[in-house]
């Protein structure tokens, strides 16, 4: 039994083919479903900051 690595002749990428990652993407919800409501100003100063740490 060998112990020694296969070789390869070509380097092995993990990253899937653009296609790919477009076909397993998930589409958006639409703007109006992605709202955030009943924030006051503090929270929603809050929630801005924290998307910018």
């Amino acid at each position: 039994m060998s112990t020694q690595p296969l070789k390869r002749d070509h380097a092995e990428s993990l990253e899937l083919p653009v296609p790919e990652l477009l076909r397993r993407a998930r589409p958006l919800p639409p703007p109006s479903e992605m709202v955030i409501e009943d924030l006051t100003v503090e929270e929603g100063a809050a929630f801005l900051a924290a998307l910018g740490a």
